[in-house]
């Protein structure tokens, strides 16, 4: 892949729902949770963190999927996902 290439998986790939978040490719989505979790960190917070490093802006719906993943814990992921789809 070259520099500045955008990642597209090889053809018939597919996805298993384990996310590879490492270089190993052992932490999964979970460990990932967990990680967030115990530094007290909601997921919409670090994405919000991440991308505000990487200099994209964030939008009026970005906004508001920060607010609903935020929430993840305490709503479920199934209505996260429901309430994500409706920002689009």
């Amino acid at each position: 892949m070259l520099e500045n290439e955008a990642h597209r998986p090889p053809e018939g790939a597919f996805n298993t729902g384990i996310i590879d978040w490492g270089c190993n490719g052992s932490t999964g989505a979970k460990e990932v949770d967990t990680m967030l979790e115990k530094a007290g960190i909601p997921w919409g917070s670090a994405i919000a963190w991440t991308t505000k490093k990487l200099g994209i802006k964030q939008c009026s719906s970005c906004n508001a999927r920060q607010k609903i993943l935020d929430n993840v814990a305490e709503v479920g992921w199934i209505e996260t996902l429901k309430q994500i789809k409706e920002t689009f």
